[in-house]
């Protein structure tokens, strides 16, 4: 299954993010994954193009 991709406003972050799929991962985040590095980034990183996140939610 491929992934949906969503196109967002530049300086958008992880937590916009969050908030373009549902609210209620908005409301409810807690960290989302660098898909391709692995890394753990906060509600304030930053999106670069083509950037790959999860998100993790209560």
């Amino acid at each position: 299954m491929l992934p949906d991709c969503f196109l967002l406003p530049e300086n958008s972050t992880a937590l916009d993010f969050a908030y373009k799929v549902h609210s209620d991962l908005g409301n409810n985040f807690i960290r989302a994954i660098d898909v391709k590095t692995k890394r753990t980034v906060g509600k304030e990183h930053v999106l670069n193009h083509r950037d790959v996140i999860e998100i993790i939610s209560k």
